[in-house]
């Protein structure tokens, strides 16, 4: 079976990212993250998908989703959000920035358009590698279709076009957001 996990946009307002995550694991996939089919409550005006306790912190759920990226063989993103086709955020865009940093294949379901919060550096990265980035519809194929094209994609780590200042700069961005949400905690 094999284990990603959605990036996106987490929203009461746009079902299309827990419909992907209900067809990917209807073919076989295993989801990590979000844990749930809908937003389950509000963290920082952020929509969760659990309920934060001081056992296990939101900062403690994004150390394990990165974990996540980091390790799983693909990380797909649900890039639309309302009309806005192809919409990468700020959050998912330093994911995919994380993502690109370890060679893990990444699968949109439409060419990105990006929102004006996403970091440049993290755009340029993103623009420079696009060709390597998988787009396909999964939304669209059955469920055997969906299994196939995902296990053909996981195959191999991908070779992205790397500077070592865009690896810095990523990794600073990332630890910067994950020192956010425990300064919150």
């Amino acid at each position: 079976m094999i284990n990603t996990q959605l990036g996106g946009k987490f929203s009461r307002e746009e079902n299309g990212l827990f419909d992907l995550r209900k067809h990917l694991i209807s073919s076989g996939i295993n989801i990590e993250f979000p844990f749930s089919d809908g937003i389950v409550g509000e963290y920082k005006g952020i929509g969760v998908t659990f309920i934060p306790t001081p056992e296990r912190t939101f900062y403690d759920i994004e150390i394990e989703f990165f974990n996540a990226i980091r390790i799983n063989p693909v990380h797909i993103v649900h890039n639309k959000f309302k009309d806005q086709i192809g919409y990468i955020g700020e959050s998912a865009s330093i994911e995919l920035g994380y993502a690109i940093m370890h060679n893990r294949p990444i699968i949109f379901l439409y060419e990105p358009t990006f929102s004006e919060k996403v970091s440049p550096i993290i755009k340029e990265l993103i623009n420079a590698n696009v060709e390597l980035i998988k787009i396909k519809r999964l939304d669209l194929l059955s469920t055997d279709e969906v299994s196939d094209y995902v296990s053909t994609i996981v195959t191999d780590p991908i070779e992205y076009l790397l500077k070592v200042t865009s690896e810095v700069e990523v990794m600073k961005i990332v630890g910067n957001l994950l020192d956010s949400y425990k300064e919150t905690n």
